[in-house]
């Protein structure tokens, strides 16, 4: 099941399952990324004197730097800095919405900047990108950074166009002329996807030439429009390219064929009949119920009591502790039961108590100690050990407890542990974001843990050889290389078109997510990146609901020292 390269002179060998069939023909495709190169700088070399032009246009009509630069995500998620010839006043990118639409009656584009950004060439600096290999001649433009995650957290699967390294012209771009209103960018960008997906399927170097050809083709036809009518030569011109060139909008059919046989309408990629490379699915439930417990302390099992009776000798300077029953043991009275009493009710008793062998005695009480209501604080705190409440405690007070936490503490899997399970509240979301509904109060044994960045690790269970857990390194950790290690799939058995992945962002959000890894295998699409506590189950047979995975999962979880969040327990195991 797994494929490698070998490497002849040692043992090493590196997996290639993310790579595509055409990506494997390594001869081609690295011979169509250095022609790619070579036609970028003989083009660099050809357009020098239009980059003077551009120059001399650019800053003499408006202040600032001829070439503008932004960093972009580039294949894999990698940054690269894009090099673009100013369109725009300086100060223009000080504007965030500027990142997700530009209008094209922004006042902040220079005249010269509009001309530039109507007929595309703005965008020829980004050959120098080609050149360098960061970009290509053809494949998903690149985008802000900010924009990147908006869309990735609104557009199911879009972080695939980052499978391929970004393109100067796409298929997207040269069929769509314009942003829509700033409210559809979603929507436009959600039909821009079905392009990018369709190019990243289909790929090859007769693929990228059709597309710059349109290109062509698509410049040609914004210049002819700004050639006068009366020029009756435009006309035969201009007929051809209504022919070859695309609309000004996308159609509205999808370029990819939806797979009818998922429950939920996820676009294919591609034409299969397998389900769709990822299908998500977000959980969450409410925070744990938070009552603030009573201000007045009440003793417990392990606090420690100072008792003075005034005047009389021996009983002056008593120090006792509850004992394990709730009794305290003093003079003349022998066992005093003081276990959910006020200090004030347990001074009125032994007041009581002593009226017997003193007149009017004088009796004061304090705590000395309070050991009855314990929390444990595990793991990256500045000082972690035991701390006792004196009084109704929240998660941010027992956090300053401990001096904060360490510069290695993993947040994200922090969670309080309450009677043996985990409770209900995100630590990340009240330490980070500052979320007061999760500031809940604690109860006398409640447990805080926070783990080190260095002991993340995600579990992988089912029709795998070694099911366990898998820690993370300083290199990424992906659904292909968890296998790997873990022995790879079960040949015989292993469903890889239904592979589960439960996806736990706090101990009350998550994710459920079906991939389908035979085309991640098959170089179809990019390989899953897993997070931290991700659980990875193969199934050996046809998976009819999460209920199934569940079951499956928690025996193995459980031995490998992981644990299911309430975020599941509540949605599956306790019903939904």
């Amino acid at each position: 099941m797994t494929a490698y390269i070998e490497n002849d002179e040692t043992t090493n060998r590196w997996p290639v399952w993310q790579l595509s069939d055409w990506e494997k023909s390594s001869n081609v495709s690295r011979l169509w990324g250095r022609l790619q190169r070579i036609a970028a700088a003989i083009a660099l070399v050809g357009l020098f004197p239009v980059f003077v032009v551009l120059y001399v246009l650019v800053k003499g009509t408006s202040k600032g730097p001829f070439i503008y630069k932004q960093s972009r995500p580039g294949r894999f998620g990698q940054p690269f800095i894009a090099y673009k010839i100013r369109t725009m006043r300086t100060g223009a990118d000080t504007d965030q919405k500027r990142a997700r639409r530009v209008d094209t009656n922004d006042p902040m584009i220079t005249p010269v900047g509009r001309t530039l950004r109507d007929l595309k060439l703005d965008e020829l600096p980004q050959l120098v990108n080609v050149m360098k290999g960061d970009m290509a001649l053809v494949g998903p433009r690149p985008i802000a950074c900010a924009l990147q995650q908006e869309l990735e957290s609104s557009i199911p699967g879009f972080s695939r166009r980052l499978s391929v390294r970004p393109g100067l012209t796409s298929l997207a771009q040269v069929c769509l002329f314009d942003n829509q209103a700033d409210e559809k960018v979603i929507d436009d960008w959600t039909t821009r996807f079905e392009a990018e997906l369709d190019y990243i399927y289909r790929r090859s170097a007769a693929y990228d030439l059709i597309i710059i050809g349109l290109t062509a083709a698509f410049l040609a036809k914004k210049v002819a429009r700004r050639i006068p009518k009366t020029m009756l030569l435009s006309i035969p011109l201009l007929a051809l390219l209504l022919l070859t060139a695309c609309s000004e909008r996308l159609p509205t059919r999808s370029f990819t064929r939806v797979d009818t046989a998922l429950e939920k309408d996820i676009r294919a990629y591609g034409d299969r009949e397998d389900p769709a490379i990822l299908e998500i699915e977000p959980v969450s439930i409410p925070v744990e119920n938070s009552v603030a417990q009573d201000p007045v302390y009440r003793m417990g099992s392990g606090d420690t009591l100072a008792i003075n009776v005034f005047g009389e000798e021996g009983l002056n300077d008593l120090r006792v502790s509850v004992d394990g029953e709730g009794y305290i043991q003093v003079p003349y009275l022998e066992r005093i039961r003081v276990a959910g009493r006020t200090v004030a009710e347990i001074q009125t008793v032994l007041k009581e108590g002593f009226a017997s062998q003193f007149r009017n005695p004088w009796v004061i009480v304090e705590i000395e100690q309070h050991r009855s209501r314990p929390v444990y604080l595990v793991g990256q705190f500045k000082k972690p050990g035991v701390v006792y409440m004196q009084g109704p405690t929240n998660l941010l007070q027992a956090v300053s407890m401990a001096s904060g936490m360490t510069e290695n503490a993993h947040l994200s899997g922090a969670r309080l542990w309450r009677a043996g399970e985990i409770a209900a509240v995100d630590m990340n979301a009240l330490l980070v974001d500052g979320r007061p509904d999760h500031n809940i109060y604690l109860e006398a044994g409640d447990t805080i843990v926070v783990p080190s960045n260095s002991d993340n690790k995600a579990y992988v269970m089912g029709a795998v050889v070694r099911a366990g857990a898998v820690p993370f390194s300083n290199e990424p950790m992906t659904l292909l290389k968890a296998l790997t290690q873990v022995g790879g799939p079960a040949k015989s058995t292993a469903l890889l078109s239904q592979v589960r992945v439960i996806r736990t962002h706090s101990a009350v959000d998550g994710q459920l997510i079906l991939v389908n890894a035979k085309d991640i295998l098959k170089g179809r699409a990019p390989d899953l990146q897993l997070q931290p506590d991700d659980i990875v189950y193969v199934p050996d047979n046809w998976i009819e609901n999460w209920n199934q995975v569940i079951r499956a999962v928690t025996p193995t979880l459980q031995l490998a020292g992981g644990a299911l969040q309430p975020f599941v327990q509540v949605k599956f195991l306790k019903g939904d």
